[in-house]
């Protein structure tokens, strides 16, 4: 089993950055030709295309960059294709929440009034939860690591994305 530092900078950093620059992308309307929803009635308006085009492209180039540059692991097509796998799975674990979320009649990017402290925690641990549980099959990782690895991503989801709201990058916490 590897140290910690291996999976910030094969798992955390690079799926933090990737989603990062996409968020840039949406708000820049960037590849806006491909910001066409998969789904309306399915996920809403908010899960498209170029998020499959952009956030697995770009968390594969992310993990390669660390772990080529941090870790001096020259793996180029392991770094590259789990990078983009993790950011396959890290959309794909968008998914039942926002169907659940459109059957329950709350709009694209909003939160249930009843229950919104429970649906801000499924909507910072879904994608999480479907990246750690891929990573966990194909990284060498015990189970102990997989629950910190998702521990401190979750910490960071939080503190992130109530950063990016404060610097107007996101509408919502």
């Amino acid at each position: 089993m590897e140290k910690f530092s291996v999976h910030i900078y094969t798992f955390i950093l690079p799926l933090f950055v990737a989603n990062v620059i996409h968020m840039l992308i949406v708000k820049g309307k960037i590849f806006s030709v491909a910001a066409k929803p998969l789904s309306i009635a399915l996920f809403g308006a908010g899960k498209t295309y170029r998020a499959f085009l952009v956030m697995p492209l770009i968390c594969g180039l992310n993990t390669l960059l660390f772990r080529s540059l941090i870790l001096h692991k020259p793996n180029h097509y392991w770094s590259f294709s789990i990078g983009v796998v993790l950011g396959l799975a890290y959309l794909i674990g968008e998914f039942p929440n926002s169907f659940v979320k459109r059957k329950l009649g709350i709009p694209s990017g909003q939160h249930s009034l009843k229950y919104k402290y429970l649906q801000n925690i499924i909507d910072k641990s879904d994608s999480l939860l479907a990246a750690c549980g891929v990573y966990f099959f194909i990284a060498p990782i015990t189970f102990r690591m997989i629950i910190w690895l998702f521990a401190v991503s979750f910490m960071i989801h939080v503190i992130f994305s109530w950063l990016l709201v404060q610097i107007k990058v996101k509408k919502s916490f």
